[in-house]
This record gives C-alpha cells, structure tokens and sequence, in this order.
C-alpha cells in the first residue's frame, strides 16, 4: 500500500500553484480536482490522541489483530468474567426466580434490566402473569419487587385485567426468597469440595 506523505502533497500544491494562475479555466478546474484528491492524502489519525493510524489492509488480518486485541465474541477471553451469562448464573435471586415460576412461560427476560415478565397462565377461565423486577442481587426481601396480573374472561372478547392482592405477591416473593436461600445454601457446599 503506497500513501503519499503530507509533506508531499503540500509540495506538489505549491508546485501547481505556480502554474495556476498562467492557464485557462478548464485547465483550471483539472487543476482544482487534481488538488483536490491530494488535499485528502493525509494519513488517518486517532481523534483523541493525534497519532497516526495504521490500517491493516487484509481484513482477515484486521479480525484477527481485533481479536487479539481487543477481543471479541469468539476469542476465548472471558472479559474479566464480567459477561452477563456468567454473572446470571452465579446470582441466586435470579436462578430462584427462573425454578419458581418454570411453570409459566415466559414472555420477556431481560437479565442486564433486571426484569422478568411471564406469559399468561391459563386456569380454566382465569389467567395470571406475573413481573419480576431485581432491585439487587442480595437474599433480601427488597432486592425484587414482585406484580402480578389476574384476567377473568366470561368468553374470548369479554375479559377483564386486574392487578392480584398483595398476599399474593408476597407469597411468591417468598417461595422466591426461600429458593435461593437453598441454592445458596447448594453452592456453598459445591464450592467446599
């Protein structure tokens, strides 16, 4: 890859300028796109620190360098350990909220926003769903607020939403609490052998 240095293409600007002012117009704007192309001769350079860019002109190459360097889906690195699906697995609330409502399909989760919304459950002619927000990853009754939804249909066009009772909720937060206080309990013994 050959690229003309800026000092280069200043001299050959200065050069056509002596020229310039002794042509005719069309020679003129051959001139100007001339000058133009060189003006964009100059070498990329990094924003921030100024220094000169060097592209790697291969892109098999390139994707290999970025991964080296950087890293990236397929190279191996773990990133510190700090993914999401490591971190998800290793948090207790959120494994106790996934075996408490495994029942219930779900229809959104969303591990990084900390959210868990189930599908309507249907029971004869009553559904439910439930939300699970994460507030922390701590066994305590605050780190998850827990919302459910109750629909009553008397026939497929006429159904009627309503949030549950609070007894309700609490008590699923408790099944949820108590869950991972056993899966706790599971991986300190796991990490003791």
């Amino acid at each position: 890859m050959y690229i003309i240095e800026y000092y280069q293409c200043t001299k050959v600007i200065i050069q056509l300028n002596k020229y310039f002012f002794n042509m005719n117009l069309i020679k003129k704007i051959l001139i100007f796109v001339i000058l133009a192309t060189f003006a964009s001769c100059s070498q990329p350079r990094d924003p921030i620190t100024g220094k000169v860019k060097t592209i790697e002109p291969n892109p098999v190459t390139r994707a290999k360098q970025y991964r080296d360097k950087e890293g990236g889906l397929f190279s191996g690195r773990s990133g510190g350990g700090n993914t999401n699906y490591e971190f998800s697995t290793s948090n207790v609330m959120w494994r106790a909220s996934l075996e408490v409502l495994n029942f219930m399909p779900l229809q959104s989760v969303s591990y990084s926003g900390g959210l868990i919304i189930t599908d309507w459950y249907e029971k004869q002619k009553e559904s439910i769903k439930i939300e699970i927000s994460f507030q922390s990853p701590d066994i305590a009754v605050n780190s998850i607020v827990v919302k459910s939804f109750k629909r009553s249909c008397k026939n497929s066009n006429d159904c009627v939403t309503t949030p549950n009772s609070t007894d309700f909720n609490e008590s699923i937060k408790n099944k949820i609490l108590s869950k991972a206080r056993e899966l706790s309990v599971q991986d300190a013994k796991k990490s003791k052998k």
